[in-house]
């Protein structure tokens, strides 16, 4: 242990002696003892890197934030698995006066919810990183994956069975204005439409908050609906188990990212500032070689080609996707801005204009969707009324077939009624004889027959 750790914190402390002392069994009188071992680890580790961070040390700065978040993580992860140990009352310690989480705290519930309220504001309003819908999960929807997993674990399919499908009583929307079940969550969360974390969750909730109320009139009995109001209570109080787990995992990811985000971009300030001290001793020694510019050119140095050297010897190692500015000899007016100020300049220069083309590529492929849309529409418009022009052409048709049939066999009856019979035309006939008819009458008494009467021509 070095001296000026020694002379800046008066009660050294690590991980390890906490774990060895716990395993000993008798060093700890009770669960708050151990918790205040843990959180002076990180609390020395604040005091000690705390002038560092505040001249701009890359390294104090990294452990810094590090020791920040690790002591307000530890007070969040000894109220949530030490809940049996809370006292119950409102007892909240205070941040101290940098706003640090407090460099210890005593296990009550009113600490306790002090330290979801704070996840809650890290976790519940926080974007979800969304991928392509049928691509694999993010690890941010990953872990509302794993939320809804909890609710389908197979010892609890005789509670969850009343709340994965969608079967509603035939009054359930009387009492319930937004009906929500597992299996429309499920849906919306493949669909990538859920925007934040506190939008699965308050949906996961909705889920048995509506079987609580809709079916409370008949708790405690042996119905259907006392049945459901009792797998609506444990399968509630097994959800914020696992939202509980849930939020320590995102708020330590989500805290960690950030701080490793801020240490490298500490990184490559730390990388521009060394190259521009470097340009600039460089930049220093003209004045020297503008006095020994009377010396002969055979023994004069090249400033330019020094300076270039310089340059390129210092340049950055990461490729880059913009151009790097190309200082000329001559003097364009932009002497006095340093190498690094252009080169940020022409970064940004071409972020904007990586961004302009994704949004024109977006905007274009919008409008080809919709041309292609409209075109198909009118594919199918084309199709359908030539469809409906020779359907109504072949009953045109066949109308007109129709009528020419009819109209000729009606002029064949017409014929057939006008045109005399062969009886009539000898019947108008002159000097034809008389045709006379006459009954015969029967002989003598015969045996009655059915016949047909006999008719005598004369």
């Amino acid at each position: 242990m070095s001296e000026a750790y020694s002379a800046k914190i008066r009660k050294p402390m690590d991980l390890t002696t906490v774990e060895c002392q716990l395993l000993v069994g008798s060093r700890y009188a009770g669960p708050e003892d151990f918790v205040q071992d843990v959180a002076l680890v990180f609390a020395n580790a604040i005091r000690f890197n705390k002038d560092g961070r505040d001249i701009g040390d890359p390294l104090s700065c990294a452990y810094y934030d590090a020791s920040v978040h690790l002591l307000r993580y530890s007070r969040w992860l000894s109220h949530e698995l030490l809940s049996d140990h809370l006292e119950e009352n409102f007892h909240i310690d205070e941040p101290t006066a940098d706003g640090l989480p407090p460099f210890s705290w005593k296990l009550t519930s009113g600490n306790r919810k002090k330290a979801r309220e704070e996840m809650d504001r890290l976790v519940l309003t926080e974007p979800i990183e969304k991928s392509i819908e049928g691509d694999r999960y993010t690890w941010q929807e990953a872990e509302c994956e794993k939320l809804l997993k909890v609710l389908r674990h197979q010892s609890d399919l005789r509670y969850m069975g009343f709340f994965i499908q969608p079967n509603y009583p035939h009054d359930y929307a009387a009492f319930i204005s937004n009906p929500m079940d597992w299996e429309k969550v499920n849906r919306t969360l493949k669909k990538r439409q859920y925007d934040k974390f506190g939008g699965v969750i308050s949906d996961l909730r909705l889920i048995f908050s509506n079987a609580l109320k809709y079916n409370s009139q008949l708790q405690g009995t042996d119905t259907v609906s006392g049945k459901a109001y009792a797998a609506a209570e444990y399968m509630s109080s097994k959800l914020e188990a696992g939202i509980n787990k849930m939020m320590l995992s995102v708020s330590d990811r989500l805290e960690r990212e950030r701080i490793d985000h801020a240490n490298a971009e500490r990184e490559i300030e730390a990388q521009d500032r060394a190259e521009e001290a470097a340009i600039r001793a460089a930049w220093k020694k003209e004045p020297d070689a503008k006095e020994n510019s009377s010396a002969p050119a055979a023994t004069r140095p090249d400033i330019t080609q020094k300076i270039r050297s310089v340059r390129s010897a210092t340049q950055r190692r990461e490729v880059t996707d913009f151009e790097i500015p190309f200082f000329d000899d001559e003097d364009n007016g932009q002497h006095e801005r340093s190498y690094f100020e252009l080169v940020k300049f022409q970064k940004s220069l071409f972020e904007k204009q990586r961004k302009e083309s994704s949004k024109l590529s977006q905007i274009a492929t919008s409008c080809a969707a919709a041309l292609y849309t409209r075109l198909l529409q009118r594919q199918f418009a084309e199709e359908w009324l030539e469809k409906e022009r020779k359907e109504s052409t072949g009953r045109s048709q066949e109308n007109l077939d129709d009528v020419e049939t009819s109209t000729e066999k009606k002029k064949e009856v017409d014929e057939t009624l006008t045109k005399p019979s062969s009886v009539l035309n000898q019947l108008e006939q002159k000097g034809r004889p008389i045709i006379k008819m006459s009954l015969e009458k029967g002989h003598g008494r015969r045996k009655l027959t059915k016949r047909s009467p006999t008719i005598k021509f004369d």
